[in-house]
């Protein structure tokens, strides 16, 4: 049976985990244990606070972090900083002025959704989704709002079965992302 919880500090590394996952990220455990710190912290974007967990047998099997868009770019700026410090090469000084916000005051954002392969396709997302839509409710908030990948239908269909709708395009971390709101 699954059962739905928030986060507790000692979560951190399940947070990072699914975040990663969410992210399309490569989910290397040198790499996890770095982003595990991040998410220990109470000041950042995918901070334990922020997340709600999906857990089968006491063991973690999804999770979906969401937060109040009001602080969004400080609180984006500051994660980011973060995130850069700990990557070598690449991209690592990615320039976040020429992003757009993906969310702003009077929003639930719903940032991250992901449940661990082996146990999908059995509604846990669906689920974690409409406790945090509730979540959302309960704020002095007028919206939830997410971005979808345009080539991720799977992703768009749970999200039109919430309630969601297409809002507007946005441009983030390189690529274009259509946002999607469902209004309180």
């Amino acid at each position: 049976m699954v059962t739905f919880r928030p986060a507790q500090l000692s979560d951190s590394y399940a947070v990072a985990k699914g975040v990663t996952m969410a992210l399309h990220l490569e989910e290397q455990e040198q790499q996890l244990r770095w982003f595990e710190q991040i998410c220990r912290r109470d000041d950042v974007l995918y901070s334990w606070r922020n997340a709600l967990l999906a857990e089968e047998d006491g063991q973690v099997v999804g999770l979906c972090l969401c937060y109040d868009g009001a602080d969004y770019h400080e609180t984006r700026l500051r994660t980011f900083a973060l995130l850069s410090d700990g990557k070598e090469g690449e991209e690592d000084n990615m320039d976040l002025a020429h992003f757009e916000d993906e969310t702003g005051p009077g929003e639930y954002y719903i940032d991250s959704l992901a449940v661990w392969p082996e146990y999908r396709r059995r509604g846990i997302a669906r689920q974690l989704m409409m406790r945090q839509i509730d979540a959302g409710r309960k704020l002095d908030v007028v919206k939830a709002t997410l971005l979808v990948d345009p080539d991720n239908p799977s992703a768009q269909q749970l999200y039109r079965e919430c309630g969601f709708l297409h809002e507007c395009e946005v441009y983030a971390f390189g690529q274009i992302f259509w946002k999607w709101e469902l209004k309180y």
